[in-house]
């Protein structure tokens, strides 16, 4: 399971170090520790929660790539009975995924697809919950009313099957879950963080005209 494997590489970790670092701390990054507006959370606090401390494999994903969200009118026709013109229109904002049933959740329509190994997803886990620890700002969560949906972590059980996701909006900066998924940091920052973590890993985020998928 990924969190006993996750469980190994910290205490390897302990071994190889001895004992945890103490850095020198500057005036500035004093300041940046006492103002921080999120708590830390090391790995095994990272692996201990949900859904990571589910998860047997985990997966990033890229669809609605060819969707704008925008609104187009497709047709427009003449009733004779009415002497009106009815308008026809076509809403281009893609998909997005399942809220109530998981068995639903098809990967038909799914662009690119990344299976993460253990560096890559503690590495997602550490945005996730401390993009915001590490800055001296203030990292409230600005809400908006735009969602569509590019991309998706996908959390997978032991038998293969998805049992959570997080849902993503990089240009809105908001997300859905199927759960309830705690002490996420939902700050700008974590969303500008997280994608370009998808992108470093060769995943697209944003609309393009796609040619072809590819996986």
């Amino acid at each position: 399971m990924l969190k006993t494997i996750l469980y190994l590489s910290l205490f390897t970790a302990i071994i190889v170090n001895g004992q945890p670092k103490v850095s020198k701390t500057s005036g500035t990054e004093k300041n940046r520790s006492q103002n921080k507006t999120s708590a830390n959370f090391n790995l095994s606090k990272r692996i201990n929660s949900y859904p990571f401390n589910k998860t047997s494999q985990i997966k990033i994903i890229s669809y609605n790539l060819s969707s704008d969200g925008m609104t187009r009118i497709s047709k427009a026709t003449y009733n004779k009975e009415t002497g009106r013109t009815v308008t026809t229109l076509d809403y281009n904002i893609g998909l997005e995924l399942p809220r109530n049933n998981l068995d639903s959740l098809s990967l038909e329509n799914v662009t690119q697809i990344k299976t993460l190994n253990l560096p890559q997803v503690e590495k997602l886990s550490d945005i996730l919950y401390n993009s915001c620890s590490r800055l001296n700002t203030n990292c409230s969560q600005i809400i908006r009313g735009c969602y569509l949906p590019r991309n998706a972590i996908l959390f997978f059980d032991e038998t293969g099957k998805v049992f959570e996701y997080l849902e993503l909006s990089f240009e809105c900066k908001t997300k859905e879950t199927f759960g309830k998924i705690e002490n996420l940091d939902l700050s700008d920052y974590m969303y500008n963080d997280l994608e370009k973590y998808f992108n470093e890993m060769g995943v697209r985020t944003k609309y393009e005209i796609l040619t072809s998928p590819s996986k």
